[in-house]
């Protein structure tokens, strides 16, 4: 059984909750968030995307009890607080979606825990011991790796389909943009921020955003590094986001090709629990609650000439990142249970 600290109890804490309370082989051990309990068990309760919570729930004791499992709740001033080592926490996962420095996620190593993993990605000028993209990092996995980063929804929704195409195709050079929904990073309405447009009211605007996904992609997709290139927009949406991506290929493309080739590597072992073949006409709410990483939107796919493609990959932000990093917990389990592990 592998013990687990949910740090930060917002969209991503609670979607790594809903995926995690019912599962066997692991337990969530801890919670800790500033918020008052009473608050946070009314939002796991009532959610405005998932819905009602399907168990019951309740608070007593400093204890949160759902489906019969019991969950120490640290909240207020305790939650800064990290007694992993009394709580038998094996991995944190640290989903405050805040970008931490080793330093920062190396306090839970201390405090007892044997790994935690960030839902965020990591600092431009550190690198974890693993930057997990589904399909593209899993046979780099090992048990001596502490400080890991769950890399961003967007990465994951993106990797997958800039892998199939250049392996199919060649790339000469790629661009995308992510319209992602707004989150709770951003403002309702107008107020001052450093980043003076992420100050404007998300919820009545379309706001322009720079793109941390060509750092993360260059790492875990070297061969790609210097090619790729990205921007982002936030739009007035609760969920449900979409890359366009378009590609120059060193190889002919049509658009019969282009979605053939994204269909056939979506049945594949390899992508079929990541990546969606969509063939209906969808819109963003449609894959506000996907446990995938990426639908392929095949309606959207355009191409000029032979050599240029644009295809549109939608992704929602919560459900299927917390899978991913479910799936992490297990594969790390899986490692840790080989012989001469280090953990």
């Amino acid at each position: 059984m592998t013990a687990v600290a949910l740090v930060g109890f917002g969209r991503n804490g609670r979607n790594l909750f809903r995926a995690l309370y019912r599962r066997e082989g692991i337990s969530i051990a801890a919670i800790a968030d500033p918020a008052p309990p009473e608050s946070l068990l009314y939002l796991l309760r009532f959610d405005t995307l998932l819905g009602r919570l399907p168990d019951p729930a309740e608070l007593a004791g400093g204890e949160l009890s759902v489906a019969g499992r019991r969950t120490r709740v640290l909240s207020g001033a305790q939650a800064d607080a990290t007694p992993w080592a009394e709580l038998g926490v094996h991995t944190v996962l640290e989903a405050t979606s805040k970008t931490r420095t080793r330093e920062e996620l190396h306090r839970h190593l201390a405090a007892g825990a044997a790994r935690v993993i960030s839902l965020a990605p990591p600092p431009p000028n550190e690198d974890p011991d693993l930057l997990s993209v589904p399909g593209i990092t899993d046979d780099r996995i090992e048990s001596r790796q502490r400080i890991v980063s769950n890399a961003s929804a967007t990465v994951h929704c993106v990797a997958p389909v800039l892998r199939i195409l250049a392996d199919r195709f060649g790339l000469r050079r790629a661009m995308f943009t992510t319209a992602h929904a707004y989150t709770s990073f951003q403002h309702l309405a107008d107020a001052p921020a450093e980043d003076l447009r992420g100050g404007r009211a998300a919820a009545e605007n379309i706001i322009p955003q720079a793109s941390r996904s060509p750092s993360m992609l260059a790492r875990v997709l070297p061969d790609l590094a210097a090619r790729v290139s990205a921007y982002a927009m936030n739009v007035p949406v609760q969920n449900g986001s979409v890359v366009d991506l378009v590609c120059w290929h060193e190889r002919p493309v049509s658009v019969e090709s282009v979605n053939e080739a994204v269909r056939a590597a979506a049945d594949s072992p390899r992508w079929r629990r990541l990546l969606d073949y969509e063939r209906d006409p969808i819109v963003s709410s449609d894959v506000a609650t996907t446990r995938c990483s990426a639908v392929f939107d095949s309606l959207a796919t355009m191409t000029l000439g032979d050599r240029m493609s644009k295809t549109l990959t939608w992704f929602g932000a919560g459900c299927g990142y917390a899978e991913r990093a479910v799936e992490l917990l297990e594969r790390f389990a899986e490692a840790d249970r080989r012989p001469g592990a280090a953990a």
